[in-house]
């Protein structure tokens, strides 16, 4: 039963949770603004790009949930803090725990409304967000690079080891494109087979070709148009976001890429983590809250710099293990679990140090 008590646990800690938000996402935006103004101004001046202030405004507006997605665990883990040490302050806590509710009670509204927000996160990243990524790295090229997003010297891997090479991919075209096709298969009967065309264009269902040949055993043969599980415009985007910014990239996106190579480590590897992901704000509560909870004379900016200290912590091993997984010198799952399974275990330790 949801009391008086948690419900102003509760506003307290959303109300923190917005503060901090509005402040990661609005330090961080300002900031690239200040850095960036010479490169918008030579971007807006450049002809054939197009760019508008309109285009400006949108690129942070569609980067703001990008930057959201990448500091969520640690909005929430510091808005724990706030919340613990403001009601601390106010000497709120004493009443509440001196009547006998338990520690893990009081702490119930902020990890229920953590693991909502945490979930609600998940979920977006994997409907929301893949469709606003292609838009996002074309704005930033344009604005950033001065130029189109054309991703050259291109490989990506259909289903059935088969592998594609683009000199240049224009995703932007309508239709997409590419210039300089090479594709590297087998056929029907086992034999390696190589696919030329001078350029391709997506009709929809298959590849247009334009001067396609098929080299099979010495012979060449006039081919017009391909058609190859994972070789769609789309594949071909997430081959490079794999590259690039495989942190961006979904669940979906994951699996497609092991569908064309099973041995894809480091695809595992963020897989694994992404599926642990909705738990990493859980676990950072668990650990800093009992640091937070303190009744001896300290200040709330203790509890703060705690907080920013396990962060930094669990930031740092989970990126070493992640390329520990990608490089094979870990199994995929241990390298996406193991921050989840040690940062969890000292959670269950500080767990046991907390006031009651």
């Amino acid at each position: 039963m949801i009391q008086r008590f948690d419900r102003y646990v509760l506003r307290s800690f959303i109300n923190h949770w917005l503060v901090v938000c509005a402040a990661f996402v609005g330090l961080f935006t300002v900031l690239e603004v200040l850095v960036n103004t010479d490169e918008f101004q030579e971007a807006m001046g450049k002809e054939g790009l197009g760019i508008s202030g309109g285009d400006i405004l949108l690129y942070y507006c569609i980067n703001a949930p990008f930057l959201l997605m990448q500091f969520a665990p640690y909005i929430t883990m510091l808005s724990g803090l706030g919340t613990v040490t403001q009601l601390l302050r106010n000497r709120e806590w004493t009443p509440v725990l001196a009547a006998g509710r338990p520690t893990w009670r009081a702490f119930l509204p902020i990890v229920v409304a953590a693991a909502g927000i945490s979930f609600g996160l998940s979920v977006a990243k994997e409907t929301l967000m893949p469709p606003l990524l292609s838009q996002h790295e074309s704005l930033q090229r344009n604005l950033f690079s001065q130029r189109h997003w054309q991703p050259d010297d291109l490989w990506a891997r259909g289903v059935g080891d088969v592998r594609l090479h683009a000199d240049i991919f224009k995703p932007e075209s309508d239709p997409p494109q590419i210039i300089g096709l090479e594709v590297f298969a087998t056929s029907e009967d086992g034999d390696d087979e190589r696919i030329v065309a001078r350029s391709a264009e997506w009709q929809g269902s298959a590849w247009g070709l334009e001067d396609g040949l098929r080299i099979r055993g010495g012979v060449e043969e006039p081919l017009y148009s391909i058609a190859m599980r994972g070789l769609e415009p789309r594949d071909l985007e997430r081959a490079y976001f794999s590259h690039w910014r495989p942190l961006d990239l979904a669940s979906e996106d994951f699996r497609g890429l092991l569908e064309g190579d099973p041995d894809h480590r480091q695809a595992e590897t963020l897989l694994w983590g992404q599926r642990s992901a909705p738990f990493v704000p859980l676990i950072l509560l668990a650990l800093g809250l009992p640091f937070a909870l303190s009744f001896e004379r300290r200040t709330s900016l203790e509890g703060i710099a705690n907080g920013l200290l396990l962060c930094a912590l669990f930031f740092v091993a989970d990126l070493l293990l992640r390329d520990l997984g990608g490089r094979g010198a870990l199994s995929p799952w241990l390298a996406g679990m193991a921050p989840i399974l040690c940062f969890g275990s000292l959670g269950f330790w500080a767990y046991g140090r907390m006031p009651t």
